[in-house]
């Protein structure tokens, strides 16, 4: 997915922007496939994984925080209203 990103740097830069003006700290990693992002990403749409606060990947006690929630939404209203004004 990562090869597939690079093309599209602008993809990246608008959901780092819309982060950042979540208030969302940023850190930036690899993942393997596998996600929505990867697939999409792969029929030539560029979808970075933007938010991923999840606890106990995988496991019978997988869970994510309603404050993670609540980010993960501010920053796509954020994410749409720059994607908008472009």
């Amino acid at each position: 997915m990562k090869e597939l990103l690079v093309a599209h740097p602008h993809v990246i830069q608008l959901a780092r922007n819309a982060m950042e003006a979540a208030g969302v700290q940023v850190k930036t990693e690899c993942v393997r496939g596998g996600t929505d992002g990867s697939r999409l990403s792969s029929v030539g749409l560029p979808c970075p994984n933007i938010f991923a606060e999840e606890q106990a990947v995988h496991s019978r006690h997988e869970f994510v925080c309603v404050q993670d929630m609540q980010k993960s939404v501010e920053t796509l209203v954020h994410l749409v209203g720059l994607a908008a004004a472009q």
